[in-house]
């Protein structure tokens, strides 16, 4: 695992928990009370700073910390 050039902010990282779970972009924006397209910008950056192309490699990513 390489260490992150640019680290996630701390809403990122609760973003990037939601989305390890499986929730829906609509699902985040309603429990972080914001909206879907400031859900998607998060994502986006998330993906990013992380070099992964989608959710799936996200939340793999995210459960390999929480393993390690």
């Amino acid at each position: 695992m390489q260490k992150l050039t640019d680290p996630l902010t701390p809403k990122e990282t609760i973003i990037l928990g939601l989305l390890s779970n499986g929730l829906m972009y609509k699902e985040m924006a309603a429990m972080q009370k914001v909206n879907i397209n400031t859900i998607k910008k998060h994502c986006k950056s998330i993906y990013k700073k992380l070099k992964v192309r989608n959710r799936t490699e996200a939340a793999n990513y995210f459960n390999s910390l929480k393993a390690a």
